[in-house]
């Protein structure tokens, strides 16, 4: 597997890293909602411990895009596309950040983001390609969010969130598709 990929893979992890291990948390009543059938991604937001090109961002973005959509579609809205008018703005946001246990002197560290790449490998055992040497102690923890917003007047109608850690990008993918469909089943079946 090329560098490159796993470069976007460790991205993956980071911006996906956990959710649905933590109870999501809601604002606002999904009964209330206006009744819609048609949405449209209005926004993305994802922030990262480590700089990416905008190839690599692109690759994580669309991703965590196909997700939360796949997740909305399943629930029975459609998205609409360019220049058609869609009944709800959605807002996509993801966070990431390494972290270490107390105590642990974090100003040594603060430039190293440990991605454990062994799942890639075909030996067993932890790999060296991406993050250094097997340094114990670091994490990735991150928030995926999910809000729906009046077309008309851009306020929040509804908002969702999800916090958590994941040990691979396979697993923080897999918590983030099961995030946004866990989000979204709280909105009206269509």
């Amino acid at each position: 597997m090329k560098l490159k990929s796993l470069y976007v893979i460790g991205a993956l992890l980071a911006l996906l890293t956990g959710c649905a291990t933590d109870p999501i948390e809601y604002s606002g009543d999904a009964a209330a909602l206006p009744p819609f059938r048609t949405f449209s991604i209005h926004e993305e937001r994802y922030v990262f411990p480590e700089q990416l090109s905008d190839s690599r961002r692109q690759e994580v973005s669309d991703q965590l895009r196909r997700a939360a959509v796949s997740a909305l579609q399943e629930r029975g809205y459609r998205e609409v596309g360019p220049g058609e008018k869609a009944d709800v703005l959605v807002v996509l946001g993801a966070v990431s950040r390494t972290t270490t246990p107390t105590g642990e002197d974090n100003s040594s560290h603060k430039y190293v983001n440990k991605v454990d790449t062994s799942v890639f490998d075909a030996m067993p055992g932890p790999s060296d390609a991406v993050g250094g040497g097997d340094i114990t102690g670091f994490a990735r923890e991150g928030d995926l969010v999910l809000y729906l917003l009046d077309p008309a007047t851009q306020r929040s109608l509804w908002r969702a969130s999800a916090s958590g850690i994941a040990s691979s990008s396979g697993e923080a993918l897999r918590k983030a598709r099961s995030a946004y469909r866990a989000m979204v089943r709280e909105l009206p079946k269509v």
